[in-house]
């Protein structure tokens, strides 16, 4: 009788820990992908700071930092398709999480009349059947 308390005892113990590995492992899993995320908005952001920008009639405007509708556009910062690729697998770089990046560039009013341009990146994505999104904004003015 002792010999089958201790084996229940055992398998409730082995079941709990394996229940919290795996819980543990997904937790990782979506923190990792949320990383991945937001490196894919800062590298983005980063682009929208750093890219020549002078205002005037002769100059061209980078096309990261075109005004956009107030809802924004789809963005792919590589040209590709509007999906933009989180999480890759293997030595080809099967996409296993693919994500909406959305680029929102608006003129922001201020009493001197400068060129001041608010941009926001934010990233979509789904990761086993939940919706996750990270968004990041800045402001930018012509390098003069």
């Amino acid at each position: 009788m002792e010999i089958i308390v201790s084996a229940t005892v055992l398998c409730l113990a082995v079941t709990g820990s394996l229940t919290a590995l795996v819980s543990l492992n997904r937790n990782a899993a979506a923190t990792r992908l949320l990383t991945n995320a937001r490196a894919v908005v800062q590298r983005n952001v980063d682009t929208a700071l750093t890219v020549p920008y002078a205002s005037g009639t002769n100059s061209t405007i980078p096309p990261i930092l075109a005004i956009t509708s107030a809802s924004g556009a789809t963005y792919s910062d590589d040209n590709a398709a509007p999906a933009v690729n989180i999480d890759l697998a293997g030595a080809q770089g099967t996409p296993l999480v693919t994500g909406t990046l959305t680029r929102t560039v608006t003129a922001v009013s201020n009493s001197l009349n400068a060129t001041i341009l608010q941009i926001t990146f934010a990233i979509n994505y789904t990761y086993r059947s939940r919706n996750y999104s990270y968004q990041v904004t800045t402001m930018r003015a012509p390098d003069e």
